[in-house]
């Protein structure tokens, strides 16, 4: 209350049921007799009825998409209309706005602490989750984490995975502490199986995803249930079905998860989950509507310069382009692309942008064009020393140029692969002898060729699961 009307947050709790019988009979009496504060409450209302409404559709399919099978642990959200009632401490507010300033400025010193096990460990073991700070600085550092998976997926990982066993040894308060009403440890162990799903669908363990974020979806259905990360959940978990072969139910869920993400006005995450729907369209052979997302979110992450998902869209457009046949078109969106991120700044956004570029290439059997992108794409790896990404760029490097018609360009390339290989144990040397049989014949086997690029890119993938476990 302000010396003369209720704020808007009182009003809210008002409308919420969350006021007590006190402060409801001081607001009532108010508002009878003031006509602003009348018109307030009265918007408040309609939206709070939204934010009801957007919950109570959620679960349901829309007009002609299918919805999950019975019995999927995402078949329907809990329902949010059963909180109404509930009374939090009057000064939860002013108490929850400093211990979250607090635990702001703690934030780095526990990512810090991260990087090490047996110092995150010790930090761990050193907080008291009875202080709302420590719950708060946990909550944001998991957050953050999930942020930075592409440059650190082991320390994602690990992180989710220790702050797990140290939540699990926290018993549950009888009654609600003032913590356990600011930040529920039903939030932050759902938050770290959200990261760890995260982190094993970027490192291609579906099945470990699917088992974390099955976790965090019925955490965050606890009371109190968090419609936010619920949708959050749905989004991580629509990519994971998207690529595990399920791009249907995939399409379900992103679209349940935009319907609460728009409602609150969240204009980076409802781009995010564009990117996801379109996806997912595309996996269904839907790639005019798949385009039509990846249009309309490139320019909202370059508005907001998130390059990382500025790249990840346009190369999903040129994809989907490619396989309508405009190849021109997708040729232009990554010229567009190329000028936005450059090398002095974005220089592993460069690299995935140009290896988009040789994709598309590929997948069109422009095979010359496909084999120089490629190899501008794995000189840039190599200076980040990013050796999986660089290999992996070579190997498509040596069977374009074969496919060319330039055996020799791709025999002396599988030479300097041969060194690389030598010098790193992330491939094994085997294949490329095998690889260099396959070329070195009269005519190509370029069959054979392929099999071997995919057993190598396998081989990859499993380095970087066993850098993740």
């Amino acid at each position: 209350m302000s010396a003369s009307h209720p704020t808007d947050f009182a009003l809210l709790r008002f409308t919420a049921g969350d006021a007590d019988e006190r402060e409801r009979g001081s607001i009532g009496r108010h508002v009878e007799a003031c006509g602003d504060c009348r018109t307030a409450l009265s918007e408040i209302r309609r939206i709070d009825e939204g934010f009801r409404e957007i919950a109570l559709d959620a679960s349901r399919p829309l007009e002609g998409e299918p919805g999950l099978p019975p019995g999927d642990p995402f078949e329907k959200r809990p329902d949010f209309a059963s909180e109404k009632g509930r009374v939090a401490p009057p000064d939860v507010a002013s108490r929850a706005i400093a211990a979250s300033e607090q635990a702001t400025g703690e934030v780095e010193n526990l990512l810090a602490a991260a990087a090490s096990p047996e110092e995150l460990d010790r930090y761990l073991a050193d907080v008291s989750f009875a202080d709302p700070a420590t719950r708060y600085r946990l909550l944001y550092g998991l957050e953050e984490m999930g942020r930075r998976i592409v440059d650190a997926p082991a320390t994602s990982l690990r992180f989710a995975e220790q702050a797990l066993t140290r939540l699990r040894a926290e018993s549950l308060p009888g009654s609600l502490s003032i913590a356990e009403t600011m930040v529920p440890l039903a939030m932050l162990i759902g938050q770290a199986h959200l990261l760890a799903g995260q982190t094993s669908n970027w490192t291609g363990e579906f099945e470990k995803g699917r088992a974390h974020l099955e976790v965090a979806y019925r955490f965050f259905s606890a009371q109190p249930p968090d419609e936010i990360r619920l949708a959050l959940t749905e989004f991580h978990e629509s990519q994971r079905r998207s690529f595990a072969g399920k791009p249907a139910e995939g399409l379900f869920l992103i679209r349940r998860a935009l319907r609460t993400l728009e409602i609150y006005g969240f204009e980076e995450w409802v781009a995010r989950a564009r990117t996801a729907e379109g996806i997912a369209l595309s996996q269904l052979g839907r790639d005019e509507e798949a385009v039509a997302c990846f249009r309309a979110v490139a320019p909202i992450f370059e508005s907001h310069g998130l390059w990382r998902n500025y790249v990840s869209a346009v190369n999903s457009l040129g994809t989907s382009l490619g396989q309508l046949g405009r190849v021109a078109e997708a040729r232009r969106e990554y010229s567009h692309a190329l000028r936005k991120v450059s090398r002095k700044r974005y220089p592993a956004l460069l690299a995935f942008t140009r290896h988009g570029l040789a994709t598309l290439m590929f997948s069109v059997k422009r095979y010359a064009e496909a084999a120089k992108a490629f190899g501008q794409a794995g000189a840039l790896f190599r200076d980040l020393r990013q050796v999986g990404d660089a290999l992996l760029a070579s190997l498509y490097e040596i069977e374009s140029w074969a496919r060319s018609g330039d055996p020799a360009r791709a025999l002396h390339r599988l030479e300097v692969l041969r060194v690389e290989v030598d010098g790193h144990e992330a491939l094994d040397p085997f294949i490329v002898g095998q690889l260099g049989e396959a070329l070195s014949g009269h005519v190509p086997d370029f069959e054979r060729v392929a099999e071997l690029r995919r057993r190598a890119e396998e081989m990859l993938r499993e380095k970087l699961k066993t850098a993740s476990a």
